[in-house]
């Protein structure tokens, strides 16, 4: 019995020691790794913008969303200008302009993203319940502009337009 005693007192005081020393360099190590996360984890909310999205998005800055409103407003009338005067070439400019005031707004928004696909493919349809008509109408536009004979019926470009204006209005751009 006594022999476990010792055993027992010896593999406390080995215990003991080694905490004693070891334990400042386990403090150590545990707050260096913690840095290092935190340290990661700021970057990564710095690289993808996470705490400027949030705010654009949920509180936004009433002033600039009354400008870009008028402006989208401006635009929309311009637009309408265009699908009235009928002639091909207006209809395609009106279709390329609705696809670039939405893409200002997408950007506006916070939405990154190298071109306006990128950024589409970020909004999801509880964001956006568009979000496939657009899909469809911004593919209209690029054949449009990145194809010199396509031909682009009226209605193909009306029924293109109203998808933005259903676009707007969820939005809140247009009443």
């Amino acid at each position: 019995m006594d022999l476990v005693l010792d055993i027992l007192f010896d593999i406390r005081n080995f215990l003991t020691e080694f905490f004693s020393v070891y334990l400042i360099y386990f403090k150590l190590i545990s707050f260096l790794i913690s840095t290092l996360l935190f340290a990661l984890m700021i970057y990564l909310i710095i690289k993808t913008n996470f705490i400027t999205f949030k705010i654009d998005k949920f509180i936004g800055d009433i002033s600039t969303d009354r400008l870009y409103k008028r402006r989208s407003i401006k635009g929309w009338q311009q637009i309408k200008r265009r699908l009235e005067k009928g002639n091909e070439a207006e209809l395609k400019l009106a279709l390329i302009e609705a696809d670039k005031i939405l893409d200002e707004v997408i950007k506006m928004i916070g939405y990154r993203g190298d071109t306006m696909a990128d950024r589409l493919k970020q909004i999801t349809p509880a964001e956006l319940s568009s979000i496939g008509d657009i899909w469809n109408v911004h593919k209209l536009r690029n054949r449009i502009v990145h194809e010199t004979d396509f031909v682009v019926t009226k209605y193909d470009i009306e029924k293109a337009i109203s998808v933005y204006e259903k676009t707007f209005k969820e939005m809140g751009l247009l009443d």
